[in-house]
Formats: C-alpha cells, sequence, structure tokens
C-alpha cells in the first residue's frame, strides 16, 4: 500500500514537473517578431513624448513608419519582407559559397518587385501637362514626406529613444526561465553495467539592478531524473538560489550606477530639440536657402529679365536694319546691334540651363527625381514684373510705324497718310486705359504712404514723399496731354490735301515721335510706382533684446550647456573608479531533502547560506587614472565649447543685423538705379531716332543702356532675395521661427516683445 502511494506520489510530481516545462516552454519561446516592434515602437514614442512639454521644441507625433504617399514607403510586411531586386552576379553567392550549397529559403517570403514602390507617383496632384505644382509650402511639405535627410534625422532621434528604453529595463525586474532535457545513455548489457536516464531540469528566476549598485538574482530550479533502465528509478529535487552582491565603495553610489540611464534621458532630449530645430533648419534651406524655392525664382527673375532685355534687343535691331536701309545707319552699326542680340540670346540659354540644373538640384533636396516636371509658382515674382507689357507692344507697334514713313523717298499717298493717322489717334483708348492702371497703382503706393506717415519717417520716406506728390501731379495731367495729341492728330489728318502731302508726312512723323515720348514716359512712370510698391519693412537693428533672445531660446546652445554638466557629471564618475573595491556578499542555496522526491520539500538542514566581505585594493588603477583625467580635460573642453556657441550665436545675429540693415539701404540705392537706368534707354532711344546718319555713338548708347537696366533688374531681385533670406536666418538664428504641425511657417515666437520687432516685411514680394 504505501508502495503504491509513493508511486502516485512520484507520478504526480513527474507530471507537475513536466507542467512546468511545458508551461516554460510555451511561455520562453518568445512572441512573434511582429509583438517586439510593436513594443519597442510603443515605449520609444511614450519616451519622446515625454519630452514634449516646452513649446519651444515642440514637434509633431513621431513615428519612423514613412507615409503612405512617401516615396519611401514600404508596402510589405516590415517582420517578413520579400526578397528584393538583387545584382544578378551578387546573387549567385547566396546560392553556393565557397562550393557549398547554400541556404535555399531566402525566397521563402516571396520577391518584390522593385525597390521604390512606383505608385507614390499616383498619390502626386499633377497638372493636365503631367507637372507638378509647388509653391514654398507646398515643396515643404514634400520634403517631409520624400526628404531622405529628413527621414534619417527622424530615425536618428527614434534610435535615441531606444536606447534609452534598454537602459530603462535594466533597473525594471526582469524575470528569465528555461528547460534543459537530455538524454544519457552509457555501458552496455544491462544492469547494472548499462544506463538510461532521462533528466529534465527548469528554471525560473528574476533579477534587479538596485540604484546603489547592487545586483540581486533570486532563482528556482527544479531537477527531475528518470532512470529507465532496471526498476524505473526517479529522482527529483528542487533548490532557490539567491545571490546579492552590493558594493559598499566603488561602483556603490547612485550617482555612478545611474550614469548611463542619467545620461540616455537627458540624450533623448537634446535629439528632440535637434530634431526640433532640424525641422526649421530644413525649412529656411527648402524655402530660402541657397538652393531653395527662392533662389530658383530668382533666377526665373532673371531668366524674365534677359528675355525683356533680349525682346528689347530685337526691338533695337529691326530698327536699326530699318535705319541701315533707309541709309540712317551704317552697316557696322547694325553688326553692333546684332552682336549684341547674339549675346543676349546666348545669356538666356545659358540660364535657361543654369535654372534646370538648380532645379534637379532643389528636387533632390525635397527627396523627388530630377526627372519628374514640376511647375513653380512665382506669384511672388509678381511686383518685380515692372511694367505692363502693353506699353511695350505699342512702343514696337509705333516705331514700326514711325521706322515705315521714315524710310519712304518722299511723301506717300493721301490714303498712306491717313491710314497713318488712323493708326495712331486708335492707340489713344489702350493708352489712356495704361494711364488709368497706373493711377490705380499710385492709389496704392498711397496708402503705404499713408501707413507709415505715423510711424518711421527717415530721408528714405521723405525722399519717397516728394517722388509720390511729383509723379501723382503729372499722371494727373497726362490724360490731358494725351486728349490735346488725339485732337492734334485729328486735326492733322483734317489739314491733309494732296499738295500739302510732305507736311503731313513731317507731321505724322513728329506725332508717332511725340507718342513714342509718351509711351517711354508711361514705362518710367510705371516702373517707378511699381518699384516704390516693393517695401521691405525694417527691422530694429540695434535691439539689444535680440542677442538675450537668442541665448535664451536657441535649442542647440540648451543642448551644449546641459553637455557640460554632462563632463562635470562624469568627472564624479571617473573618480569613483580610482577607489577599491569592497563588496558585500550574500548567498543563499535552499535545496529539498536529498532522496525525497518532493519538488516543494526543501530542507533547512540540507540548505546553506553565505554572508562575507570582498576587497580589492587599488594596487593597480592606471586605466582608470587615466580616465579620471581625460574627464577632467572633457570637462574643460566641454565649458569652451560652450562658450564658443554662445559667442557664435551672438556673431551670427549680429552679422545678420547689420546685413540686414545694408541690405535695405542696398535695396533702395538699387531701386533708384533702376530708375535712372529706365530713364536712360528711353531717352537713348529718343535720341537715336533723332540722330544724324552714321552716329555710332547712339547706337552704343542705347546698347549700354540696355545693359544697364538688365543689370540693374537683376540687382533689385537679387538684393531682396538677399534680405529674405537673411531675414529668414535671422529668424532661425534666434529661433524664432515658429512651425506649425504640418511643418509649415506660422510666425515668430511670441515669447517675447521681439517677436513683433522682427516680422514679416509687408512687401507685395512677400505676400
Amino acid at each position: 500500500m504505501e508502495q503504491e502511494r509513493a508511486r502516485h506520489q512520484i507520478a504526480l510530481d513527474v507530471d507537475a514537473t513536466l507542467a512546468i516545462g511545458a508551461t516554460l516552454l510555451i511561455v520562453f519561446v518568445g512572441c512573434t517578431p511582429a509583438h517586439y516592434r510593436s513594443k519597442a515602437d510603443l515605449e520609444s514614442y511614450q519616451v519622446i513624448d515625454e519630452r514634449l512639454y516646452d513649446p519651444r521644441w515642440v514637434i509633431p507625433s513621431v513615428s519612423i513608419e514613412p507615409d503612405a504617399h512617401s516615396r519611401h514607403f514600404d508596402p510589405f510586411d516590415p517582420d517578413q519582407p520579400p526578397h528584393p531586386p538583387d545584382d544578378p552576379s551578387a546573387h549567385e553567392y547566396m546560392h553556393v559559397a565557397n562550393r557549398m550549397k547554400g541556404y535555399a529559403g531566402w525566397h521563402d517570403f516571396g520577391d518584390a518587385p522593385w525597390v521604390e514602390s512606383p505608385h507614390w507617383r499616383d498619390c502626386l496632384i499633377l497638372s493636365d501637362r503631367g507637372d507638378l505644382a509647388l509653391t514654398p509650402d507646398r515643396a515643404f511639405e514634400l520634403g517631409l514626406l520624400h526628404s531622405r535627410e529628413y527621414q534619417t534625422e527622424l530615425e536618428d532621434l527614434y534610435l535615441t529613444a531606444l536606447v534609452l528604453t534598454l537602459d530603462r529595463f535594466e533597473f525594471a525586474l526582469q524575470w528569465f526561465g528555461g528547460n534543459d532535457t537530455a538524454y544519457q545513455h552509457s555501458g552496455a548489457s544491462g544492469v547494472p553495467t548499462e544506463s538510461n536516464t532521462l533528466t529534465t531540469r527548469s528554471t525560473l528566476g528574476v533579477g534587479r539592478a538596485l540604484s546603489r549598485g547592487g545586483q540581486l538574482l533570486v532563482n528556482f530550479a527544479n531537477t527531475y531524473v528518470w532512470e529507465f533502465t532496471g526498476s524505473n528509478v526517479t529522482q527529483m529535487s528542487s533548490n532557490i538560489a539567491i545571490d546579492l552582491i552590493q558594493p559598499l565603495l566603488r561602483r556603490a553610489a547612485r550617482e555612478v550606477r545611474l550614469e548611463r540611464l542619467t545620461q540616455s534621458e537627458r540624450n533623448v532630449l537634446y535629439e528632440v530639440r535637434n530634431f526640433a530645430r532640424f525641422r526649421k533648419q530644413f525649412y529656411v534651406e527648402v524655402t530660402t536657402g541657397s538652393e531653395g524655392y527662392l533662389s530658383l525664382l530668382l533666377q526665373l527673375q532673371n531668366i524674365r529679365n534677359l528675355e525683356a532685355n533680349l525682346d528689347s534687343l530685337q526691338q533695337n535691331l529691326d530698327l536699326h536694319n530699318a535705319l541701315a536701309e533707309m541709309g540712317a545707319a551704317s552697316r557696322i552699326q547694325v553688326d553692333q546691334v546684332f552682336q549684341s542680340y547674339q549675346r543676349g540670346r546666348l545669356a538666356l540659354l545659358q540660364a535657361h540651363a543654369d535654372f534646370e540644373t538648380a532645379l534637379d538640384a532643389f528636387k533632390l533636396i525635397l527627396g523627388l527625381p530630377p526627372t519628374l516636371p514640376v511647375e513653380l509658382d512665382d506669384s511672388r515674382l509678381d511686383p518685380f514684373q515692372l511694367s505692363d507689357p502693353a506699353i511695350t507692344v505699342v512702343q514696337q507697334e509705333v516705331a514700326q510705324l514711325l521706322t515705315q514713313f521714315r524710310e519712304l523717298d518722299e511723301a506717300p499717298s493721301l490714303d498712306h497718310l491717313r491710314d497713318g493717322f488712323k493708326k495712331l489717334q486708335d492707340y489713344h483708348d489702350p493708352v489712356a486705359m495704361l494711364i488709368q492702371q497706373i493711377r490705380v497703382e499710385l492709389d496704392r503706393w498711397e496708402s503705404r504712404t499713408i501707413e507709415r506717415e505715423d510711424g518711421q519717417q527717415d530721408d528714405q520716406f521723405r525722399r519717397e514723399l516728394v517722388a509720390f506728390e511729383r509723379l501723382s501731379r503729372r499722371l494727373a495731367e497726362m490724360p490731358g496731354e494725351l486728349k490735346t495729341v488725339n485732337q492734334q492728330l485729328a486735326q492733322d489728318a483734317e489739314a491733309l490735301a494732296e499738295d500739302k502731302r510732305t507736311e503731313g508726312w513731317e507731321a505724322l512723323q513728329n506725332r508717332a515721335r511725340q507718342y513714342l515720348e509718351y509711351l517711354g514716359e508711361l514705362f518710367v512712370r510705371q516702373t517707378e510706382v511699381r518699384v516704390h510698391l516693393i517695401e521691405l519693412r525694417p527691422i530694429d537693428h540695434e535691439s539689444p533684446a535680440a542677442l538675450r533672445f537668442a541665448l535664451e531660446n536657441r535649442l542647440d546652445l540648451m543642448n551644449e550647456q546641459a553637455r557640460v554638466v554632462d563632463a562635470w557629471r562624469k568627472i564624479k564618475v571617473a573618480a569613483d573608479g580610482l577607489q577599491s573595491d569592497l563588496d558585500v556578499v550574500f548567498d543563499a542555496d535552499i535545496v529539498t531533502e536529498p532522496g525525497s522526491n518532493k519538488p516543494f520539500d526543501f530542507s533547512a538542514a540540507a540548505s546553506s547560506y553565505r554572508l562575507g566581505l570582498r576587497f580589492d585594493a587599488p594596487l593597480n588603477r592606471k586605466a582608470e587614472a587615466n580616465n579620471y583625467r581625460a574627464s577632467l580635460v572633457n570637462y574643460q573642453r566641454a565649458r569652451r565649447f560652450f562658450i564658443a556657441l554662445q559667442d557664435t550665436i551672438q556673431q551670427d545675429v549680429r552679422r545678420d543685423l547689420r546685413q540686414l540693415k545694408t541690405d535695405a539701404l542696398n535695396f533702395e540705392i538699387a531701386r533708384e538705379s533702376l530708375l535712372v537706368a529706365a530713364r536712360q534707354v528711353e531717352q537713348t532711344r529718343d535720341q537715336l531716332l533723332l540722330a544724324a546718319p552714321g552716329d555710332s555713338s547712339s547706337t552704343q548708347d542705347v546698347l549700354n543702356a540696355l545693359n544697364e537696366l538688365l543689370g540693374a533688374k537683376d540687382a533689385l531681385i537679387g538684393i531682396w532675395v538677399n534680405y529674405e533670406a537673411n531675414r529668414m536666418q535671422l529668424l532661425l538664428d534666434l529661433e524664432a521661427l515658429q512651425l506649425d504641425e504640418r511643418g509649415v511657417y506660422s510666425g515668430v515666437s511670441n515669447v517675447s516683445r521681439l517677436a513683433e520687432e522682427i516680422s514679416s516685411p509687408r512687401t507685395d514680394a512677400t505676400n
């Protein structure tokens, strides 16, 4: 009876052991890769979100998985991605390496047809011509989707957070367990020389790292041995092992044991700030950087200036050809004009090539392929269209009319003369509409002047006020003058007679010249009005608040200041390594009674305990001493880096303010230079029509004037672009640039009155 109970108990114990082993096997086989990936994401994103408590470095919700609209989106299972396309020659070594057959399951998850999914293009909104329409904000949004640099920065932030989750886990309660089952055979010919045993050992334990440097480990182990040769003898035993090590000297302090965790916690904050600042830097790079959107608009405007200049050169060439046919211009003059025209064509061709090259580079910044056709929104260039094309068209037509009549050897017929007068009279209404258009634009200039009357009134403002009043009076006179000219044309047409054809011929040419002078003045007046509509709001160039604001809000300076403390903290950690080792060691081995075959029948008599001290004298601390000395040097370096960054920030801000002041004055000079150049072009054209035959100086004067006008236009847009780029750089250097959730510019920081002092210039070009 007792023997049956013993066997029954053994059976129960075996079942319990097998159940424990099976449970451990199921639990510790592990979860799926997708589970671990999701858990890592959850913990890392939570770590990042914990740092977003200050509006100065708030960033949108972070996810390193590219958006479905992104060029980098991977539609396949991230945990079981299919085999990507491989280089055929290299692929052979995956199947045969050193004449050995390789792994045959590389294609178990399928084969991907491409590395870059072609479907991202389906998410682009294209025009009917297949072009991608871009504005500055749209370009930046596309950059956030497709930029490789942006994605890398985002992943760097994630990886820093991932490191912290592991460092935090080091101080968490860590469970471990496993099972070791083995069959052993020895001897032969049965009992007693043969032995066949099955041994299974299951363990379950927990460990904990203590903040004062200690380490606690508790481990439960159960061993079952089944001898199934002969009488099927079974043995079962269990033990609980407890190990505790607590340093008392070296590695015993919290500041030492928690240093890695502390640094990881701080590193995530640094990376959040770095990423927040990178987003601003990326915005500035895309919109106003040296290879950004605004730079492309500058090149585009230069192309338009070259096109306008080429039209003027073409008009000048046509005029010289006509004058040459009537003997009023020499062949040398025509050749000079033709060479100038050819150089204009070459300059325009080169400008187009440079623009396309710059556009390809801009696409790479956004992460787009260079072959993708794009169309830039050039509305910001509207204020730089300084004259209505209609003026140039009428000028060309009147000049052609004058040339047709001037090149005649004798007075034309009355019908021909009446037709010429009729054409000149027909220009009255279009020219009157141009005068009205300039009047409307002048009213806009007046509203700007009224806005500034209660504000800044410097010498430049007073000059503009005088120019406005003079131009206003002149425009008020021009409609009456145009009406008078038209009446005189009508009178001259009525006075035509067969015996007065020569007088009518001369009168028609004089009226045509009068019209050209009038149109030339309209060109200059409209240019003067429109160029004054491009207004730069002044910035407080002397404000010491700018420097204070930058030093208080620059995110990289905050990080550098924190790194000084990091270096200082490491001095303490390094000094700890110079001490002796003195550890308290405690071991406990609690086991079951030998031969009891009861897994939980622990016996005090069979157990053992140990408590002691472990000492290691500091007889060899060369490496630690060098490390300590290096920490002192690194601390001084960190201090210098921080001071240097402070100085650099102040230098940058002071440079930005000075440059903006210079740009503002330079812009006013360029504005005046452009007006002078426009007046010079019209004056030289008038002189050319009145010049004596063979006078080559008038030709050269026209060519020089056209070059001066082209240079003045390029200078104006170039200085404006520089001003805008430097203004955005100032906001970036001040850390006053603010982005919304989409990453688009939303204004400047409102934490200081400085935000009002340094705001966007109110110009037609920036609206």
